[in-house]
């Protein structure tokens, strides 16, 4: 079992409230089985590495809970709006591929392939 809390997601970045200590607890759980599937040998990596994939996969979801890709607010003559980064706008919990590097997970992607010659 990953050894990682509410409190761990929270330093180095802000303090929680409540509900959401509450939900960054539910969603480390759910971290926890995912990087179970992406990476079979989970025990045998160094755990602190594990763990900072862990929080960083909570806090993106944390920081855009409704996984909204642009943002704009407007109150009478003022206007503010922007695009919430790809990385945050999911809104869905899931390891990155920067975090299965970490971990020693390489991916590859092939579009498809074609054979030459023969059979």
């Amino acid at each position: 079992m990953i050894q990682v809390t509410a409190e761990d997601v929270a330093s180095g970045w802000r303090s929680l409230s409540d509900a959401e200590v509450e939900t960054a607890n539910g969603l480390l759980l759910e971290a926890e089985v995912l990087l179970k599937v992406e990476v079979p040998d989970l025990a045998a990596k160094d755990q602190d590495v594990v763990k900072l994939a862990a929080v960083r996969m909570v806090r993106r979801v944390l920081k855009n809970p409704d996984g909204m890709r642009i943002r704009n607010e407007s109150i009478d003559d003022y206007s503010e709006g922007g695009t919430v980064d790809s990385a945050l706008s999911t809104g869905e919990l899931y390891v990155s591929a920067q975090e299965l590097r970490w971990l020693g997970i390489r991916q590859t992607s092939k579009a498809f392939e074609i054979k030459l010659g023969g059979s």
